[in-house]
């Protein structure tokens, strides 16, 4: 999945598994995939299986964040963004479009839910320290959409320190193209992407 010319310039380098993940879910929240909600759907229903699968295996081993990202009804939160992305304004907070998809396996008494206004999952919150304090090593990412805020996430859980290992199975974009092209480049640059029968074979061996 890496790209040559990446290759080629130097990216062919390989992160390792460590022994302390946490599955990151990046807004898998109705309004991302439940059609009719906001035009920023996408039908998320494969991918949300196989992040249950995933749910499931790492209890055992590892802890599970979910972020949302919604705004207050004045939007001042949104900031820049809202001037590129007008359906923004549908992910108010206390919609249906910022609920969780009730199709996860998220349980409150263990899980942790994050709310964010921007693309980044550490942008503006306090992600970096939970990771920290959860001694992450490896930060599997699932969720929406592939070329948005996964990627943002992807970006900085590499800057921040964590090896960030992309859910193949598990990431969605409305964009197939899109979808395809930062698969590529965060395999190349920023991250391993990994099927779901890699993923688990890792969090079953712990």
């Amino acid at each position: 999945m890496r790209d040559p010319a990446n290759i080629k310039g130097g990216f062919s380098g390989e992160l390792r598994h460590g022994s302390t993940p946490t599955l990151l879910v990046v807004d898998f929240q109705r309004g991302f995939t439940e059609q009719g909600i906001s035009p920023l759907w996408s039908n998320c229903d494969s991918q949300i299986e196989h992040t249950n699968a995933l749910i499931k295996a790492i209890r055992p081993v590892g802890n599970i964040i979910f972020t949302i990202i919604c705004y207050d009804d004045n939007f001042i939160d949104a900031g820049k963004w809202l001037e590129k992305a007008e359906s923004l304004r549908t992910l108010r907070r206390g919609t249906a479009a910022s609920e969780l998809d009730p199709r996860l396996d998220y349980d409150p008494a263990k899980d942790l839910v994050l709310y964010k206004t921007q693309a980044s999952a550490f942008f503006g919150t306090p992600l970096n320290g939970i990771l920290a304090t959860m001694k992450t090593d490896t930060l599997i990412v699932a969720g929406a959409t592939t070329s948005g805020c996964v990627r943002a996430s992807v970006v900085d859980a590499m800057q921040y320190g964590y090896a960030p290992f992309v859910a193949l199975d598990c990431v969605a974009d409305r964009s197939p193209a899109q979808h395809q092209s930062n698969l590529i480049d965060m395999a190349s640059k920023y991250a391993e992407v990994q099927d779901n029968t890699q993923l688990l074979t890792y969090l079953r061996g712990l």
